[in-house]
């Protein structure tokens, strides 16, 4: 089995060559998604190598994003990550999952107008105790949750929002836009790694502790008022953020600071 993995009189460094051997079986389908590799002292044993070799071709493929490790479970070929272009362009991601071919499906957990904490009135610009709409929905693509996504928008400029159907495969921008005028003109976006607590990591069918993507946005319409502040908390082993970069012709915008709170009550 081993010769036919290794050329050890190459100069490649034998972990590199196991590492290619893993990466060319997942890309080519041979090892699917969700299949469990064998341990590192069955792989030395099998392959003749060392437990040195074996652990710095793993960990370059988990680096990579090919495997993870289930803690006291084992390690398994990952998933291919959903790309999504929601920190580079004007949409929300029903609207970024339509362009990309992805079905996507939200259930509804919370839909209420009360006051603004602080934190939400200052993102805002309301003063404390504002009324707000919150709306927490957890959203699938393709039928697996992803994305467990909070939303705050002042009350006075939606008025009937809670009375609306927002589950299922309704856009809450659609929403916004044709029934409401209100778009999205600029927006202030940022993204974070965090760990999944015990409620995300039960809703978005992960452990407690797993890592997470936390996308944090302030979406302004006309005259900059601000009108959407949302905390999207997007599973990590099957979600990446993508950007296309202008060229050095292009021309180069500026972006005010916009504090966000790194918490928000749920």
């Amino acid at each position: 089995m081993s010769d036919k993995i290794f050329e050890r009189s190459a100069p490649v460094p034998l972990y590199h060559q196991l590492k290619e051997w893993i990466s060319s079986r997942i890309l080519s389908g041979e090892l699917a998604p969700g299949t469990r590799l064998p341990g590192e002292y069955e792989l030395c044993e099998k392959l003749g190598i060392s437990r040195g070799v074996v652990r710095q071709a793993l960990s370059e493929l988990r680096y990579e994003g090919l495997i993870h490790r289930a803690r006291g479970k084992g390690t398994f070929v990952s998933e291919p990550k959903a790309t999504e272009g929601l920190i580079e362009g004007l949409w929300g991601l029903a609207d970024d999952a339509a362009l990309r071919g992805r079905r996507i499906e939200s259930k509804v957990l919370l839909c209420r107008e009360g006051p603004a904490s602080a934190a939400v009135a200052s993102v805002l610009e309301l003063a404390p105790g504002d009324p707000v709409v919150e709306i927490e929905r957890l959203r699938a693509l393709d039928g697996v949750p992803q994305v467990l996504a909070l939303t705050y928008l002042p009350a006075a400029m939606v008025p009937g929002l809670v009375d609306h159907e927002l589950g299922g495969q309704e856009s809450l921008y659609r929403v916004l836009r044709e029934e409401y005028g209100l778009r999205i003109l600029s927006s202030v976006r940022r993204v974070e790694a965090i760990v999944a607590d015990s409620r995300e990591a039960r809703l978005l069918q992960v452990s407690t502790g797993d890592p997470l993507l936390v996308l944090r946005s302030v979406g302004y319409t006309t005259e900059r008022r601000p009108f959407d502040y949302f905390i999207a908390h997007h599973r990590g082993d099957l979600n990446a953020f993508e950007v296309v970069l202008p060229g050095p012709t292009a021309a180069v915008g500026s972006f005010a600071s916009v504090p966000l709170p790194e918490e928000s009550s749920k």
